[in-house]
């Protein structure tokens, strides 16, 4: 049964939230008519987007002004709990047969409409879980846009019992990023005999052990993971995403020279096996030139086209990222989750376009959240291993239950016991296989 929406008046605001809704969320036929006359007229699973309501088979959803807005100002958004859901209200009564206005709630957090209003960076120029509405009322950890949609489906098919609804499936979607493929090789020797005097001094002797075993041996190194990374993707059947660094020297990018023969080949044996993107560097904020330069070396290294990229520290600000990325060739990218906490920064796991509000226009930018990074859980949040296992638990039963991929951030320097991850090897196999079953509740 297809959707008819009544809207009176027209907005690309509202244009974009029912394509992500109806053809990335839960995908499922449905027209937009601004004639009262005509909708009534029509016949299919009805929504009302106006003041009043005008159908006793619709669903009606009384808007809130947001969607029909031409300029960017700070919202007066209450958060109500309904059910054990969230719901925002921005400053109207609503009377519809929703908790709240779908649709307004949704185009305010999958369009980071608060990020482009002033904020507190952190030092890294960012915009923190800290500073989000989501931390602040306790929602973060929820995929609130799916469950609003959800909510909506369901609302349909209380009207139509004739009306069929499905989730997306639900899959797990893993990926790593390389910063630093050795912690000891590949480096000059002036480094390795300092670093070797730090360990002794420091009576890292374990350590000291392992980096002159690893500068006999680059295989050993205990950053160079990617053989039993690959053992468990067989294992496992699995099908992950690699991002790599390759920008220039400087405080934060640390990475080994792209020249590099070892690592060249390293990119080119994953790069064989799976996708690949680039990972634009700390630097390439500060001179957006770089990130085309850093993908034309990828793109040269394994002589395919790159067209993914997660931004190196998640360095990402609205709208000057994402238009440098699209500048650049990249249509899809990885960067959309926050480095101080796990959960949903865009109130969802599901890829969606993205919208670019100073333009107000929907762009060809395709957008995969993250709901989790290794770095998060270990150093921001100072987790155990068992502790991150319970909380990516948590996240896999909100995803699995909703639908869409649950898309996790690694690195494959994170196992390394001597640099603060004991017990995160075992903890990883252990998630692998709890993030590859679904989880089944509706």
């Amino acid at each position: 049964m297809r959707i008819i929406l009544f809207s009176p008046n027209h907005s690309p605001r509202l244009d974009y939230v029912l394509k992500v809704i109806f053809e990335h969320i839960n995908p499922h036929p449905y027209e937009c008519l601004y004639d009262e006359k005509a909708y009534l007229r029509s016949s299919g699973a009805k929504i009302n987007y106006s003041k009043a309501p005008i159908d006793p088979t619709e669903v009606w959803i009384n808007p809130e002004t947001l969607l029909f807005e031409t300029n960017l100002a700070s919202q007066p958004v209450q958060v109500k709990w309904v059910d054990g859901c969230p719901w925002l209200h921005f400053g109207e009564k609503n009377n519809g047969q929703l908790p709240a206005d779908v649709f307004a709630n949704s185009f305010y957090l999958l369009s980071r409409y608060e990020e482009y209003l002033p904020f507190t960076p952190d030092r890294h120029g960012r915009f923190t879980a800290a500073n989000s509405l989501a931390q602040r009322e306790g929602f973060l950890q929820f995929a609130v846009v799916q469950r609003w949609v959800r909510a909506l489906f369901q609302a349909l098919q209380a009207q139509h019992s004739e009306f069929q609804w499905q989730p997306l499936a639900y899959h797990f979607a893993p990926t790593y990023d390389v910063d630093m493929p050795w912690l000891f090789c590949h480096r000059p020797w002036w480094k390795q005999v300092g670093g070797s005097l730090k360990d002794l001094v420091l009576g890292k002797i374990q350590r000291l052990q392992h980096r002159w075993k690893a500068w006999g041996n680059p295989h050993s190194d205990p950053f160079y993971t990617f053989a039993q990374l690959m053992d468990w993707h067989n294992i496992y059947n699995l099908n992950p995403r690699f991002f790599f660094l390759l920008g220039d020297a400087s405080t934060y990018d640390t990475n080994p020279s792209y020249h590099l023969p070892a690592q060249q080949a390293l990119i080119r044996e994953l790069a064989a096996l799976y996708p690949v993107g680039i990972h634009p560097s700390y630097l390439s904020n500060a001179q957006p030139a770089r990130i085309q330069m850093e993908k034309d070396r990828l793109e040269k290294i394994v002589d395919l086209p790159i067209t993914d990229s997660r931004q190196h520290f998640l360095k990402l600000r609205f709208p000057e990222t994402y238009r440098r990325l699209i500048a650049a060739g990249i249509q899809v990218d990885y960067s959309m989750g926050y480095a101080d906490d796990t959960g949903f920064r865009a109130g969802m796991g599901v890829p969606f376009p993205w919208y670019d509000l100073e333009q107000e226009e929907c762009s060809a930018l395709m957008i995969h959240p993250f709901v989790a990074m290794d770095v998060t859980l270990q150093q921001y949040l100072g987790l155990h291993a068992e502790e991150a296992l319970a909380r990516i638990k948590d996240l896999h039963q909100e995803v699995s239950s909703l639908g869409g991929p649950l898309c996790l951030l690694w690195h494959n320097s994170s196992f390394y016991g001597e640099a603060g991850w004991v017990g995160w090897k075992e903890m990883y196999e252990e998630m692998l296989v709890i993030c590859l079953n679904p989880y089944h509740k509706q």
